[in-house]
């Protein structure tokens, strides 16, 4: 089956367009169980008038085109969220949502809501996103009644430029490109199967748009989450994606420093910093080898800090789950041996 044929729409825009005291629409007019879950579920009804405004506020200003397209997503993402909420990733078409069910509905209504609030201006660009969800049943959990995962729900979110220059189309395309290396759900997005997708494990990516340098730089933080279903809990991951508009490409590390020497400089530095500001007994590394590989990644670096390169380790790499996925800020002027010229262009947009 194709992503395509279980993405169809399945509820109409304007059921959040009717005013309500419970819901955003008419509640004496509901019919169906996700209907009826809204009027009922008063955490369902709260998420279901947030989610009515905060797609209100994310079309506003869009080109026609544009506008086309999120009506298109919202609709894709009613039918899944009508899906993933149950227990055969199929509509229910009787009865009523069981609290858990419930609950899940409430999750992703606020988890869509979160999404559509990065359709924005910032600094005069205006961003609006693009979203692909999927929803499939787990086959090692159907005779399982008991069972908390018996649908895998997979979804990704990204940023796109809304506008109709060289400019948006470069960037439009870098973001399909990187968000392809993200997630598999592109794939029968673009026609495959649904089938090909992990039916037992939930997966999210969400691409944002976290800080522009100037003119010259567009800098995308992207979450991820993965878990398996049964497993003790999920893994998630926090990184970069750096785009330089004029260059049309992403940062490379001889953007920001330069030499011979400059990677073990970093990394020395790294190790140093890392010491410094986390406690030994949390520490799961030994050496400065250990981290190596991973300081001087680009994807790695957040670069918005005016004091400070900021290097992301992720959950495992450098310390125990509980302790997260902990930062290093290593000031700048430790690094000024190692600067490149296109430096303050790449930070400042100069």
């Amino acid at each position: 089956m194709y992503l395509s044929r279980i993405l169809i729409p399945a509820t109409l825009l304007a059921l959040f367009a009717m005013p309500a005291a419970a819901a955003s629409f008419d509640c004496s007019k509901a019919g169906t169980p996700f209907e009826h879950a809204i009027c009922d579920i008063p955490e369902l009804s709260t998420a279901d008038d947030r989610l009515a405004k905060s797609f209100a506020t994310a079309t506003g200003g869009l080109t026609k085109d544009s506008v086309v397209l999120m009506r298109a997503d919202q609709r894709n993402w009613l039918d899944y969220a009508q899906r993933a909420c149950t227990d055969d990733a199929q509509p229910m078409t009787s009865g009523r949502y069981s609290e858990n069910n419930g609950s899940c509905l409430v999750e992703k209504f606020n988890t869509r809501s979160g999404a559509l609030e990065q359709s924005r201006m910032i600094e005069g660009h205006r961003f609006f996103i693009k979203a692909i969800y999927g929803a499939l049943p787990d086959p090692n959990e159907a005779d399982n009644p008991d069972s908390y995962w018996k649908v895998a729900s997979h979804e990704l979110v990204m940023p796109l430029l809304d506008a109709d220059d060289p400019l948006a189309e470069a960037f439009n395309r870098y973001v399909m490109d990187m968000a392809s290396n993200q997630s598999d759900i592109l794939s029968p997005a673009g026609g495959g199967e649904i089938g090909d997708l992990d039916p037992s494990s939930d997966t999210s990516v969400k691409l944002a748009v976290k800080e522009l340098g100037g003119s010259g730089r567009i800098t995308l933080a992207v979450n991820t989450y993965w878990y398996g279903h049964g497993a003790a809990h999920g893994n998630w991951s926090i990184s970069y994606l750096h785009y330089l508009t004029a260059e049309d490409r992403g940062l490379v590390a001889g953007d920001i420093f330069a030499g011979d020497d400059w990677a073990n400089t970093l990394v020395e530095a790294a190790w140093a910093q890392l010491q410094a500001e986390h406690p030994a007994e949390w520490l799961q590394v030994e050496a400065a080898g250990d981290i190596a590989e991973i300081v001087v990644e680009p994807s790695r670096w957040d670069l918005s800090n005016d004091y400070g390169l900021v290097i992301q380790f992720q959950p495992y790499e450098v310390s125990a789950y509980a302790y997260g996925a902990p930062t290093i800020t290593i000031p700048w002027e430790k690094l000024d041996a190692i600067k490149a010229e296109t430096q303050d262009q790449v930070r400042f947009g100069w």
